[in-house]
């Protein structure tokens, strides 16, 4: 991503306006204002809220958590980060992906801004110019997978420096922390301006039990997925059949892969499968 000047309170307003973060009615309402100019949520309507409100339900969230956890897990594995702050985060900044722009065809789980490989999708999005609030299409970030959004967060933490041999978000990586509640308190005034936005993620990282995912790592240190074994893994590929009761994230665990290497396996363009389908995985 572009490595720009912070940006304004003016976001964090235009975040407790446009996200949807809800569990029944027990929830504290979450927004964040980030930090960084090329992240931003795209605008939407009371009754949009409203509507994904009445439709958000327990069984929902879950299953959207583990369509991303075990890629979460994967893609923090790989790059010092803790894969519960990660998935938080994205629960957070997509409405418990429920957004628009973190659906397919779009994939943008944390609101960036910009291109990616020369994809982008425009949406409307409010901004604070001349002393009021405007609607703008803005360009965002368009993903072919839940797994290239979480990367290009997980380069954000891991890259983005505004003073050579600096790291903003050093903080926030595992072997710099002894446990993810440091994490997110590095994270809140740097990664976003949200004054309780440790306290956010760390209520969804327990209700939902998310640690769950930190498993491939160990006393700080991380547990690396080497090119080898990527190698081996793919050259090991089987076919599987579709049983009754299956879900791409268990078939994934069950054969330590990934749901977006299964999908792009077998170019499934979302996440529906069905009894008796060959997939290989």
């Amino acid at each position: 991503m572009e490595k720009q000047k912070t940006r304004s309170a003016r976001h964090q307003k235009n975040r407790v306006k446009t996200n949807f973060i809800t569990k029944k009615t027990m929830v504290p309402f979450i927004g964040t204002g980030l930090m960084i100019t090329s992240f931003s949520a795209p605008f939407f309507t009371e009754q949009a809220a409203a509507d994904t409100y009445q439709a958000q339900s327990i069984s929902s969230i879950e299953s959207f958590i583990d369509q991303i956890g075990w890629t979460a897990s994967e893609v923090a594995a790989n790059n010092d980060l803790y894969a519960s702050v990660m998935i938080a985060q994205a629960l957070l900044e997509s409405g418990y992906g429920t957004s628009g722009l973190s659906s397919a065809p779009y994939y943008n789980l944390f609101g960036v801004k910009g291109s990616y490989d020369g994809q982008v999708v425009y949406m409307a999005t409010q901004e604070y110019l001349n002393g009021q609030w405007v609607t703008m299409n803005e360009p965002f970030r368009q993903y072919n997978s839940y797994y290239e959004s979480l990367q290009d967060h997980a380069n954000v933490l891991r890259s983005t420096s505004f003073t050579t041999g600096s790291y903003h978000y050093a903080g926030a990586w595992q072997s710099q922390t002894s446990s993810y509640m440091d994490a997110t308190a590095f994270l809140t005034g740097r990664y976003a301006t949200d004054p309780g936005y440790a306290e956010k993620l760390n209520w969804l990282i327990s209700t939902y039990n998310l640690t769950r995912f930190d498993s491939q790592s160990s006393g700080g240190q991380i547990t690396q997925v080497t090119s080898n074994q990527t190698e081996t893994n793919q050259s090991a590929a089987q076919s599987y059949t579709v049983q009754s009761g299956d879900t791409l994230w268990a078939i994934a665990e069950t054969f330590g892969t990934t749901v977006d290497a299964i999908s792009a396996n077998n170019g499934l363009s979302d996440y529906t499968i069905m009894i008796g389908q060959q997939l290989m995985v």
